[in-house]
């Protein structure tokens, strides 16, 4: 099924996008101006985005868990490039809020390289190791009826990133494009697998990276918040409300687990991956945990 198609797609680059992201605002993105002290979140899809989402946003705002549960994720931390529900797209949402901006996209660096060079932007980009962030897009493709609900198999899905046509693009390209400024001082990296195994230690690389102080206890306190057992509860980040997303095929938040890919990958597969990582990763200085 390495042609499949999902209704409205569209592509840009490279990029296989979704109707509701337009070239216009794409072009406006462009020539967007970010400020001091604006925070872009920046993930490919499935690495854990909302995580990362609402760490950042409790990191933000005092660890303000109570706030954090009465206002939905995307109207916290607004995609850029997307129109939400057919209205209006998350740049247009930003210019009715005051700075600092807080703001989310998975759109490759190429639309913000204006905005990286000038540095005044603080980017934190997401990263998972890309045989899970694979099996978890898969999941995502057959629950999604944006992406038409896909039915054919996982072997079916891995032809399909083979092909370099899911949605955003190849896993590879778009990390290569963004992990060229890593090192910038404006650029913090943070892993998936690390917010598993360290989670108060990846709140504190956050928090010192924007500028922060939180106590102890404020960590402690976005820790437990940002349990699985209590995002996936939480109705204001499990995308519960997505009138596209059908939860009963598969959950948005489905298992939050690392090495799950075992289950799913033949030798074969896992080698391409491999082989792929070692190529176009690993010289950026950069090791990920599958396990």
């Amino acid at each position: 099924m390495a042609d499949y198609r999902f209704p409205g797609e569209w592509i840009k680059d490279g990029m296989v996008l979704e109707e509701n992201v337009t070239s216009e605002t794409i072009s406006r993105l462009e020539s967007f101006e970010m400020l001091q002290g604006d925070v872009l979140v920046a993930t490919y899809p499935k690495t854990g985005t909302t995580w990362l989402q609402e760490l950042v946003w409790l990191v933000c705002n005092n660890g303000d868990t109570r706030k954090s549960r009465s206002v939905n994720l995307n109207g916290r931390i607004p995609f850029l490039e997307y129109k939400m529900g057919g209205g209006e797209s998350g740049l247009e949402m930003l210019q009715t809020k005051s700075p600092p901006h807080l703001m989310m996209t998975h759109l490759r660096s190429d639309t913000f390289r204006t905005q990286i060079e000038a540095g005044k932007v603080n980017i934190v980009i997401g990263i998972r190791n890309p045989k899970d962030t694979l099996v978890s897009f898969y999941h995502f493709y057959r629950m999604n009826r944006s992406l038409g609900n896909f039915k054919g198999s996982w072997d079916d899905f891995f032809e399909l990133h083979k092909a370099k046509h899911i949605l955003c693009g190849d896993y590879f390209r778009w990390y290569s494009s963004w992990l060229q400024y890593k090192d910038k001082p404006n650029v913090l990296l943070v892993k998936y697998e690390d917010m598993h195994r360290r989670m108060p230690d990846v709140i504190k690389d956050v928090s010192n990276f924007l500028g922060k102080k939180l106590p102890q206890n404020i960590i402690d306190g976005i820790v437990q918040h940002l349990s699985f057992d209590n995002m996936s509860k939480n109705n204001t980040v499990n995308r519960s409300i997505m009138a596209t997303f059908d939860n009963k095929i598969s959950p948005f938040l489905r298992k939050g687990k690392v090495g799950d890919w075992k289950n799913y990958f033949s030798k074969e597969q896992s080698d391409a991956v491999d082989k792929s990582y070692k190529d176009i990763i690993e010289p950026f200085g950069v090791t990920l945990s599958f396990e």
